[in-house]
């Protein structure tokens, strides 16, 4: 089966039997998904286990992903509301959701590349440190509108339909996160 085919030709033809093409989605969204999940979560398991979620509602289903919205902005408002469920089921054992408290890898964790050589190392975790410091000083909202943005490139609008928030607000929040990191990453 090509890669060439779109979402909608994927699905179809996995709603059509062909087992192929569901792997072929997950591969081409595993990266913004997953990394998405990881960023919500702070914990490699647990957005391991909500990715693998996220395709599973879509296996049970797969009329659930209406054809007229684009998959990837579906699957990230499948995968923010499995994340929000895993925290309430946090909440509902007593454990707290932490981001980035140095035993948990922040956002600039995941963000060095793969195998540097030692000079390249330590410019990444210097630069790694700075991002994370800088990320961790915007709100929770104006974190999650920055990494939907940059990271995994839904559209304003796509976000704010995905939050269910004006898409003013959702241009405000990445504007103010803008600034902040401006201001701090040029320090």
């Amino acid at each position: 089966m090509s890669e060439e085919l779109s979402d909608s030709e994927l699905i179809s033809a996995f709603k059509g039997g062909d087992a192929e093409a569901l792997g072929l989605l997950m591969e081409r969204h595993k990266a913004a998904v997953y990394g998405y999940l990881l960023s919500l979560t702070g914990q490699p398991d647990a957005a391991d286990d909500l990715f693998q979620e996220v395709f599973l509602k879509l296996v049970k289903n797969p009329s659930a992903y209406g054809e007229r919205e684009k998959l990837k902005a579906w699957l990230f408002t499948v995968a923010r509301n499995a994340a929000m469920d895993h925290f309430r089921r946090q909440s509902s054992r007593g454990e707290v959701p932490l981001e980035g408290d140095g035993e948990r890898p922040g956002p600039a964790d995941r963000a060095a590349s793969p195998e540097p050589g030692p000079e390249e190392a330590a410019v990444n975790k210097a630069l790694a440190e700075k991002l994370d410091a800088a990320l961790a000083l915007l709100s929770a909202d104006q974190r999650e509108v920055f990494y939907l943005r940059h990271y995994s490139g839904l559209s304003f609008k796509e976000i704010a339909e995905m939050l269910s928030v004006p898409i003013g607000t959702v241009l405000a929040r990445m504007s103010r996160a803008a600034a902040l990191l401006r201001k701090e990453l040029e320090e």
